[in-house]
């Protein structure tokens, strides 16, 4: 081949080349680059590169940790463009929350007492944290301040009244020490059987069969027999000598409730002798006087007497 012809189809390849890249030349010739070559992406924007404080606490809440997208639906450019906006839940509280937790959802379809803070706005977030926390079970803040954060007030619900927990206890000279040691030592924080969200049995009003079965709740921490023996000299103090003033109270035609003398959470009194209970639209008052070996009382129920162990 002449030196002109070489030229001519020479600078025709020269120029096709300048305009193609090793990879494409490689790759006209059957040669791969994927096995040693890796083309990063561009990066993308994660949720954690502007929401990482909410996943700084101990405690993970499972399906925030795994995706972001579990719970959210995310409208990437409203989102950045418009703050909170584009940033929606599949579905709504609770019924999010029940996709995992299906007990839940059973106990309060379930059970007759179910608590009033999860039939609120804000339902289960009300009480916890859908992202993370320093606390057992993803709460907001410690358990009995978080309880307290709304026992504040006297609440009415399921047709009773529940008086200012909160104030209660600061102003009280002798705490219940089951209340020391927080609320759930007692109740049931969702949902349950019993009256009050307790744990186990404990009967509502001034009067209730004398039945082990009615005070389990008490029988937790108490001896059962001082509602059942007539006489004891150490299943209760409040006593005259061995005749059991629990008994005497509890049972008979007129079987007294704990409430009927006690606040089962604090009083000014020593065990937690109330001042003045409700009876109907009267507060009846205790007088309550305690002594070294017993005491007396002068309600308005009966006349002032006196006990001594």
């Amino acid at each position: 081949m002449e030196k002109s012809q070489f030229l001519f189809v020479l600078l025709p390849m020269l120029s096709i080349m300048a305009y193609m890249s090793p990879h494409s030349i490689l790759d006209s010739q059957g040669i791969s680059l994927k096995s040693d070559i890796s083309v990063q992406p561009k990066e993308e924007k994660k949720c954690s590169d502007c929401h990482s404080d909410l996943m700084e606490s101990t405690i993970l809440h499972g399906p925030a940790n795994e995706s972001c997208l579990t719970c959210h639906k995310v409208d990437i450019k409203e989102h950045t463009e418009n703050g909170a906006r584009g940033l929606n839940l599949v579905k709504r509280v609770p019924e999010l929350c029940y996709s995992c937790h299906e007990d839940s959802k059973k106990d309060f379809n379930s059970l007759p007492v179910v608590h009033q803070a999860i039939k609120g706005e804000n339902a289960c977030t009300a009480c916890h944290s859908p992202h993370s926390s320093d606390e057992k079970h993803l709460l907001l803040t410690q358990q009995k301040k978080l309880c307290l954060s709304c026992h504040n007030k006297d609440v009415t619900a399921s047709g009773g009244k529940t008086a200012n927990i909160k104030k209660l206890l600061a102003e009280s000279k002798v705490i219940h020490p089951p209340v020391e040691n927080g609320c759930v030592v007692c109740h049931q924080p969702h949902a349950s059987e019993n009256n009050y969200l307790l744990i186990s049995a404990f009967p509502r009003g001034n009067y209730a069969p004398a039945v082990t079965d009615t005070y389990a709740l008490c029988w937790e921490c108490h001896d059962s027999d001082l509602l059942g023996l007539s006489k004891t000299d150490a299943s209760t103090n409040f006593r005259d000598g061995d005749r059991n003033l629990h008994f005497v109270h509890m049972n008979g035609k007129k079987s007294r409730t704990c409430i009927m003398c006690h606040n089962v959470h604090a009083s000014q009194n020593l065990h937690l002798i109330e001042d003045k209970v409700q009876f109907g639209e009267w507060s009846l008052p205790i007088n309550y006087v305690p002594t070294e070996t017993g005491g007396s009382c002068f309600p308005g129920c009966h006349a002032q007497k006196s006990y001594t162990r």
